[in-house]
């Protein structure tokens, strides 16, 4: 007996010598099953940020929008085009709070656009990053009445070349769709 408790003892020292040096989060060691990789992963609030922007690009109606003069002189968190991202991060199971700036078109009723923008925003952060979504804050900057249109290049006025007026086509209105592209 004393003979299979020793092989036993020295099978489990082998097992153990293994995963030295791998460290859980209370600093003692680990047992990492074979197969798998020890370590944490971190997403930054940068890629929120992006994942939030291309969300917002894709719902019709809605432009970012400037989240105000306190992010552009530095002050506070960062922000651009219209999404500001905070990380709770506690270890095993981070959180997010986003904060969007938007304009929406004229003529859509604002609640349910907001409350698109919210869900779609949550479930791609979620969906893309395994994150919670702690909440998110939809800020409605104002109202637009059109469609940003292409910007030509000046370099045709330069060259002497004189352009007749073209009558504006008709813009067609573009549906909501459910879905978002896939990154």
């Amino acid at each position: 007996m004393d003979e299979m408790n020793k092989k036993l003892e020295s099978e489990v020292l082998e097992e153990e010598s293994a995963y030295e040096g791998v460290l859980g989060e209370t600093g003692e060691a680990e047992v990492v099953p074979e197969g798998m990789v020890a370590g944490i992963v971190h997403i930054s609030e940068e890629v929120l940020s992006e994942l939030a922007k291309k969300t917002l690009s894709s719902i019709e109606g809605v432009q970012p929008a400037s989240p105000g003069i306190a992010s552009k002189l530095g002050i506070g968190r960062k922000a651009s085009e219209g999404v500001r991202v905070v990380l709770e991060d506690n270890g095993l199971h981070p959180m997010a709070s986003v904060d969007v700036y938007i304009l929406v078109k004229f003529g859509l009723r604002i609640p349910d656009l907001a409350w698109d923008v919210q869900e779609m925003i949550k479930k791609n952060i979620e969906e893309y990053t395994g994150y919670k979504v702690k909440a998110v804050n939809v800020n409605v900057q104002g109202i637009y009445f059109k469609e940003k249109a292409p910007v030509e290049a000046p370099a045709e006025e330069a060259k002497g070349e004189v352009k007749q007026p073209e009558e504006p086509a008709p813009e067609p209105e573009k549906s909501v769709q459910p879905e978002v592209e896939q990154l």
